[in-house]
Parts: structure tokens; C-alpha cells; sequence
């Protein structure tokens, strides 16, 4: 079982970090943005992972969804584990949190968003920040495919050694 789980834990990563490059590229597609729906400019955004117990996850929900027998020590030994399974640990998006720092004024008189006094408030985005960001997610997305690959590759090579 835990073999295979590896499949779905590197899905699990796959998913956060895209779902971290959606919210990056919202960043900088946002940079420029004055008008929102709740009015005032756009507010950065970032995400917060929360590392989970996969095992934990997956056994109770084998547990719940059929009859399968409980854990039983296989050889016997006499230091009781009550369970072997080590904490392998998933990742999930935990919140999407908001950047609260003050807008970026600018003084722009003629723009329709600027104030009394002819300033306009643009996002607390700085594009390079944004990129380096998308990078890092980028390269932990292509670490999590090279270790779905990885997996797949010795799945396939345990199937080859039974023909």
C-alpha cells in the first residue's frame, strides 16, 4: 500500500504548487489593477501549505469505506506496534492568505481611480518578487513530476521482473 501511495502524494504536491503558480500568475496579471469588486486596488495573494499524515488520511478512509482485516504484526514481535505504518507526510493547501501592506501611490492626476490630492493606488506587487515566486513553484512542480516518474519507473520495473 505505501508503495503506491507515492503516486498520490506526489499528486498532492502537484496539485499545491499549481495551485501556488494560479495564485502567482493572479499576482502578476493583477499588478496594474485599481478597480476591484470590493473596491480599491488589488490585494496580493499567497498560499499557505499544511503538511498532513497521509497514512493516517488513506487508512482511515480504507477503514471506513470496506471491511478489510485490522493491522496485525506479521512476525509476531513481542514489542507491540499498535501500527508499522511510518508518518509519510502529504502536503495541502492550507489558506490563501492576503498581503494587508499599504498600496503603492503614485501620482497620476488624470487617471479615473486617483484621489482628491491626484494620487492612485496601484498593488503592493513587485513583478520580480512575483517571478522568482513562480520559479521556485515551478521548479517544486517539475521535482514532484521527476519523482512521479521515478515511482512509475521502479512500479514498471517490479512489474517486468513477474513476466
Amino acid at each position: 500500500m505505501a508503495f503506491l501511495s507515492d503516486f498520490d502524494i506526489n499528486g498532492y504536491g502537484l496539485s499545491a504548487q499549481r495551485f501556488r503558480m494560479n495564485l502567482i500568475s493572479s499576482n502578476i496579471a493583477n499588478a496594474n489593477t485599481t478597480r476591484t469588486a470590493e473596491g480599491g486596488p488589488y490585494r496580493r495573494q499567497d498560499v499557505v501549505f499544511k503538511a498532513i499524515n497521509f497514512n493516517e488520511v488513506l487508512n482511515n478512509e480504507i477503514v471506513k469505506d470496506n471491511t478489510f482485516f485490522e493491522y496485525e504484526n506479521p512476525l509476531d514481535d513481542p514489542v507491540n506496534f499498535p501500527k508499522a505504518n511510518p508518518a509519510v507526510m502529504g502536503v495541502v493547501v492550507d489558506k490563501v492568505v492576503r498581503d494587508e501592506k499599504d498600496f503603492i501611490l503614485k501620482y497620476e492626476p488624470n487617471h479615473p481611480d486617483a484621489n482628491a490630492a491626484g494620487y492612485v493606488s496601484y498593488p503592493n506587487i513587485n513583478p520580480v518578487i512575483e517571478m522568482s515566486n513562480l520559479i521556485e513553484a515551478t521548479r517544486a512542480y517539475q521535482a514532484n513530476v521527476a519523482a512521479f516518474n521515478s515511482t512509475k519507473t521502479i512500479a514498471q520495473s517490479a512489474i517486468d521482473l513477474l513476466r
